[in-house]
């Protein structure tokens, strides 16, 4: 079976301008039942209004040009524009604007072209960067490279923004951030233009402009993921000590903590290179770090802080303000606590699978010749260093994952979504459970069962997982982590021989509903995969029959129905492995005619593989695997019938 990368998931990153864009307001109109008048009308006004801007762009008059970029700013915001903007080559016109005479344009166009990259669209970046967005942002970040401008007091976010040089460099930092966490070839442009010298010297002052070092920090731990020519660079020994200065930088402000976090995975990114002597001490310190961000009880705080936000409005006090932002720090801290934790437990190799080629699925034939692979690659054991092992334990940070799962009351959680002003935090806080469900699937799969503490340890995590089935939002982030966690956890105990006893029909017809009319093909692989991990337990217990009915009537429901081959696919899986050996297994495969209902499934598979094999993408190898094995498990079961 093909490896399954886990993907790494990022902080989700705030309006660049502060305020809602104009795809959000438009979305929270609708749901008030209040659409925007210009919704219709509104996409060829911006059309027109988009390529009058850009032939601005061009004026002989500064401050036309400035204007221009100021108002694509707004524009970008909207996607309809945005599209003009881009088919009119909007990059082209604007990137030069960065080598502007006037300190003032130069600001206002890398505000622009950060909002552009921002707009949580892949594509968009790759775009700019194809057209060239890297050289006159290069040239620029070289300039300040050379001379950044130095605070002679502490700076806060506000008074940045007021600094036209500081801003500039703000708002650059930011682009060439989104660039390179989208597009890979803006991380190896970076590497071209030797850009982490800037970065480095950003880093350090978060003496004095804090603001300034956490975007650093931000783009550095993007840049060093997966890249082993910055990570001996940053290993050398006149560079290492900048990277444990802010890693251990003071202060005791949520924005110091966030930067912590985002330095501790920096240089988790680059523990390979560091210096071997070294290694085991800096994972302690990284737990350490991460250990003390998820001890902190954020919805605690904000449920001291909410009131104070409600009785004054929209006009807060500037300590109410401050008090509001570290909250919001405080989510993003936690957020990336729990993203680095992930991808400790998620070891990177250098083995990749080879590509299949034509001639291993050139057969369209369900026959057994070949070998295949039998592991589910998502649940193979994971091997992690003597160093990690110990840091997760001696930190007890499975416990305080296991903390973040849950939500606050629901009441409170609507009233942080129904303030204007906490909207941040309440989905900083649904980021923070949606990440530590998915830092606990990883846990668990990574971590062993003892050091976990035991089958009663598990059996407690199953419980709580299975109390957010009716409580998680309807989110697919949120569904696809929590299904993840759930098939681990049922993964870790068939794989420990422990039958979940709390576990009930209620309970696989409420994960079933939850998953099965998702949209996304991932969920319900998950599902098929709990199915899977119960069934194989419930296969040799005669007391679980009923039980193990319903399994098998749910993975036939999915392997028979589902549109997608993966998941079609995933499902014969689990049924090769529950229904493949054991007399209870045997009883109840002849109860739900499991044989004759795939033996008529086999055509409906070849079909369906000859017609869609070429968009399987990663899945190929799931899939030829199924399909091989079909064939092999129908005669297996007949031959089994006719003794």
């Amino acid at each position: 079976m093909g490896k399954d990368r886990r993907k790494r998931r990022r902080a989700k990153k705030p309006q660049p301008t502060g305020l809602p864009s104009m795809q959000e307001t438009t979305a929270e109109e609708a749901e008030l039942g209040n659409p925007s008048s210009t919704s219709t009308t509104g996409n060829s006004t911006f059309q027109g209004q988009s390529i009058a801007v850009l032939e601005k762009l061009q004026s002989g008059s500064d401050e036309e040009r400035e204007c221009a970029c100021t108002t694509l700013a707004t524009l970008v915001q909207d996607a309809s524009a945005m599209e003009t903007l881009l088919d009119h080559n909007i990059v082209k016109s604007l990137a030069p604007l960065l080598m502007d005479k006037r300190p003032s344009i130069r600001e206002a166009a890398a505000g622009a072209l950060r909002n552009l990259s921002a707009s949580s669209n892949q594509d968009v970046c790759m775009r700019m960067v194809e057209d060239d967005v890297f050289t006159p942002l290069a040239t620029l970040l070289q300039q300040f490279s050379s001379a950044i401008p130095q605070p002679s007091q502490e700076m806060s976010g506000d008074a940045v923004k007021k600094d036209p040089a500081l801003n500039t460099l703000l708002q650059a930092l930011h682009l060439l951030w989104n660039l390179c966490e989208n597009a890979s070839t803006a991380v190896s442009l970076f590497n071209q233009y030797h850009l982490m010298k800037l970065l480095l010297d950003t880093l350090q002052m978060f003496g004095v402009c804090l603001e300034l070092s956490l975007t650093a920090a931000h783009c550095l731990q993007t840049v060093t993921e997966d890249n082993v020519e910055l990570a001996k660079e940053l290993c050398k020994p006149h560079l290492l000590p900048i990277l444990e200065g802010a890693l251990m930088c003071p202060g005791e402000r949520m924005q110091h903590l966030l930067l912590r976090n985002l330095i501790a995975g920096c240089m988790y990114n680059i523990k390979e290179s560091l210096p071997a002597a070294g290694q085991g001490q800096t994972m302690q310190v990284i737990a350490k770090i991460i250990s003390q961000t998820l001890e902190i009880d954020a919805a605690n705080r904000m449920a001291t802080l909410l009131p104070q936000i409600q009785t004054n409005g929209t006009t807060l006090s500037k300590v109410v303000s401050e008090e509001l932002q570290e909250m919001e720090s405080l989510v993003s801290a936690q957020q990336v606590a729990l993203e680095v934790t992930s991808n400790m437990c998620c070891p990177e190799d250098d083995e990749e699978w080879e590509d299949l080629d034509s001639s291993s699925s050139s057969s369209d034939d369900l026959d057994d010749g070949g070998e295949v692979m039998q592991e589910d690659s998502l649940m193979m054991p994971l091997c992690l260093s003597a160093e990690i092992q110990s840091s997760l334990t001696n930190q007890q940070l499975p416990n305080k994952v296991l903390l973040k799962i849950g939500l606050p009351e629901k009441d409170f959680m609507q009233n942080l979504e129904a303030c204007k002003e906490t909207k941040t935090v309440f989905k900083g806080l649904l980021r923070v459970q949606s990440r530590a469900l998915m830092c606990l699937q990883n846990l668990i799969a990574a971590v062993e069962l003892e050091s976990l503490g035991g089958p009663e340890a598990l059996s407690l995590v199953l419980q709580k997982l299975l109390d957010l089935i009716q409580l998680v939002p309807s989110e697919d982030e949120s569904v696809e982590a929590l299904t993840s966690a759930l098939r681990s956890t049922l993964h870790k105990m068939a794989e420990n021989k422990f039958t979940p006893e709390i576990l009930t029909d209620s309970h696989l017809s409420a994960i079933a509903s939850l998953c099965q009319s998702s949209s996304n093909d991932a969920i319900r692989v998950n599902f098929v995969g709990t199915l899977g991990s119960v069934g194989s337990l419930l296969a040799f217990n005669e007391e679980t029959q009923q039980l193990l009915m319903a399994v098998g009537t749910q993975l036939l429901e999915v392997a028979t129905k589902d549109n997608s081959l993966w998941v079609t696919a995933e499902a014969l899986d689990a049924i090769f492995d529950v229904f493949g050996d054991g007399d209870v297994a045997d009883i109840v495969a002849a109860n739900i005619g499991l044989v004759a209902k795939l033996r008529t499934l086999v055509p409906q598979l070849k079909a369906r593989f000859r017609q869609g094999k070429s968009a399987l993408g990663e899945h190929l190898p799931v899939v030829i695997s199924a399909r091989s094995n079909l064939a092999r498990f129908i005669k297996y079961k007949e031959a089994q019938q006719c003794k």
